[in-house]
């Protein structure tokens, strides 16, 4: 019994001599997929640790690039990795892990979306919008108002979010009564009533990570990418909308 005991706890130390605890930047818009795809991975993780913080895509590159701590970067689209790697902040190339679909949402079940005309029409005052020149949704929604000739005439209406998810909370809160967020954010919430935008008016939301340089030598950091691309993984990405690159 002794014997067995001892086994364990050398077992057990190992384990934990083993551990790693990463940080990892990753796009707002991922918010809750990547929890379902983080808690499958460490299922078979015991004493592995990754804190995530979930901000604007141009936000987290700024922070990795000024000397944050985090080994993986998870973006919503492929300029920000690519910027990374190009400005020596990145281990390696970037990958591409999913496409995204973007959305427009109320929470509102007596506002009918059926097309983005709806943002004209004089009851809605406030239009949600993840800045532009940090989010990546907040890129694809200009291109689709812009395609659909209406960007100038709603920008009285426009009010911007630092992040996706800021710009969602806007319109969960009830402070705009509609908002552009991704399909992810919304497709598991009962209360929304969402217009899954045409993906011919934006250009592709491709979205990439990269293994940062601070993370070079983390096999944890390695080992969640690799997962992130694993077919179990890409399951639980579709059913929160998202396609393969």
């Amino acid at each position: 019994m002794k014997k067995s005991v001892a086994v364990l706890l050398l077992l057990a130390l190992f384990v934990n001599l083993k551990a790693e605890d990463i940080m990892v930047l990753a796009a707002a818009s991922l918010k809750y997929v990547l929890e379902d795809i983080k808690t499958e991975f460490l299922k078979t993780r015991p004493g592995d640790k990754i804190d995530t913080s979930y901000i604007a895509s141009g936000k987290a590159y700024n922070q990795i690039i000024n000397g944050a701590p985090a080994q993986l970067f998870i973006a919503a689209d492929t300029s920000y990795p690519e910027r990374l790697y190009k400005d020596n902040g990145a281990a390696e190339a970037p990958v591409n892990y999913v496409k995204g679909k973007l959305v427009l949402f109320s929470i509102d079940k007596n506002l009918k979306i059926d097309s983005l005309n709806i943002l004209k029409d004089s009851k809605i005052k406030h239009i949600a919008l993840p800045n532009p020149k940090l989010a990546p949704y907040g890129v694809a929604a200009q291109q689709s108002l812009e395609s659909a000739k209406l960007w100038d005439s709603v920008q009285p209406k426009i009010v911007l979010g630092e992040s996706i998810g800021q710009a969602t909370q806007y319109v969960k809160s009830g402070g705009s009564e509609v908002g552009f967020s991704a399909l992810s954010m919304v497709i598991k919430d009962k209360e929304a009533n969402y217009l899954v935008v045409d993906e011919a008016t934006y250009k592709p939301i491709l979205q990439a990570m990269v293994i940062t340089k601070y993370g070079k030598d983390s096999k944890l950091a390695k080992d969640f990418k690799d997962f992130i691309l694993s077919p179990k993984a890409q399951e639980i990405f579709a059913t929160y909308g998202y396609s393969k690159p």
